[in-house]
């Protein structure tokens, strides 16, 4: 997990989950599993996240094992010298269901440590006229309303955040809360006749390569960037058939869009106590923004200087040739315009073994080049490789 520069005010880490099996084997329906992340960035105050599978409210019979489990998960961070503040609790309640989510928290209260506070997520919908959301926040320490995932099939992951709007409905519970929003991506086949389906461990670059699709882009109301190729002609993405006229969808989070949801953030005053950026993403995630460039987006760290790439080198472990894992990190994944890079090696190259699917070829006895297509960098791009007969060094120039 990457480093921050200096600690976050709070992280909430994933900890947890509860979950319903449907197993005839198990001998209960409701189990919590739960483990705190072997490495975190440093912060100043830490929560325990519980993330809910599914729709719906977790049975009381939950309860018990889930308060068991705060209590281990407490000891293990207070070893780990965690100031681990409370639990949040992830759970996408049917607003028709609070009154039976105010019992769920009331249970839960009831069996946790002393001293240990509640969040939740909240989804908007719940605060619409008429509904009892005010039984669930007057039951938890603080609410983190959800500014994600409220546009049904659109393709938004973002919702507009308006402390015009906002603001009253919220600071009339006399109850702190963050305000939730999304700094990560997502992408979908939209198929000409059926309907749209998400897809994971995909990334623009697996499309951009592939002359069949065309590109066109456009923003959400929140300012997200919407990459929509579309297929000029009958294709394949792995095992899927592609026919003509169907579309692969990336919505991905921008500097742009995080700076006007924080920007109304900080109008909400009252009882709000900040915003939840999520997430922190894993090493490997290609739509999500890094950490870096959303704490910059956000106004917390300085605007990053200097140029836009940087190569990793990894020791292959090769015996008899020196070879090396070349990787290349820290680019501007939503440059509109291509990036050509060209990497120059100290010894004489023997041969190179491009990644599959990555624009990289070797050029020349000493010389290796890439070209990414746009929007198409990444945080951390695996290019292939190298192999000398003598340890060689290696260095990356951007083509201008």
């Amino acid at each position: 997990m990457a480093a921050a520069v200096r600690p976050i005010d709070v992280i909430f880490c994933q900890a947890g989950a509860i979950r319903h099996e449907n197993y005839p084997i198990r001998r209960k329906p409701w189990n919590v599993y739960g483990q705190l992340p072997r490495q975190m960035p440093p912060a100043r105050e830490y929560w325990l996240v519980f993330r809910s599978d599914g729709a719906g409210i977790p049975a009381l019979e939950v309860v018990p094992d889930l308060t068991r489990m705060v209590a281990e998960l407490l000891v293990e961070a207070r070893r780990r010298g965690l100031n681990v503040a409370g639990i949040q609790l992830d759970v996408d309640s049917p607003t028709r269901s609070l009154a039976h989510y105010a019992t769920f928290l009331r249970e839960v209260r009831k069996g946790l440590p002393a001293g240990v506070q509640i969040s939740i997520t909240a989804l908007l919908d719940w605060f619409r006229p008429g509904t009892t959301v005010g039984g669930v926040v007057n039951l938890v320490d603080e609410f983190v309303p959800q500014f994600y995932d409220v546009q049904g099939d659109s393709a938004a992951i973002a919702a507009p955040v308006s402390a015009a709007k906002w603001s009253p409905v919220f600071n009339r519970y006399r109850k702190r809360f963050r305000i939730g929003l999304s700094t990560f991506g997502r992408a979908r086949l939209v198929p000409r006749a059926s309907t749209a389906a998400f897809i994971r461990d995909l990334k623009p670059l697996d499309i951009a390569i592939d002359p069949a699709f065309q590109l066109q882009t456009s923003k959400t109301a929140a300012g997200e960037l919407v990459l929509s190729y579309r297929a000029a002609r009958k294709t394949r993405m792995g095992y899927t058939g592609i026919e003509p006229g169907d579309t692969v969808e990336f919505i991905l989070s921008t500097p742009e869009a995080i700076q006007a949801a924080m920007e109304q953030a900080r109008l909400f005053r009252g009882y709000c106590a900040g915003v939840v950026l999520f997430r922190w993403p894993a090493w490997n995630e290609t739509l999500a923004a890094q950490p870096g460039e959303v704490l910059s987006a956000a106004g917390v760290l300085a605007q990053p200087q200097g140029k836009s790439g940087e190569l990793r080198v990894a020791d292959g472990g090769c015996a008899a040739v020196h070879c090396v894992d070349l990787y290349l990190a820290n680019t501007g994944p939503l440059s509109a315009a291509p990036i050509r890079y060209r990497i120059t090696s100290s010894a004489e190259l023997e041969y190179f073994l491009p990644a599959e699917r990555v624009p990289v070829r070797m050029s020349g006895a000493f010389r290796i080049e890439l070209s990414l297509p746009p929007y198409c960098g990444r945080s951390r791009l695996f290019l292939g490789r190298a192999v000398t007969l003598k340890q060689a060094d290696f260095r990356l120039e951007e083509e201008r």
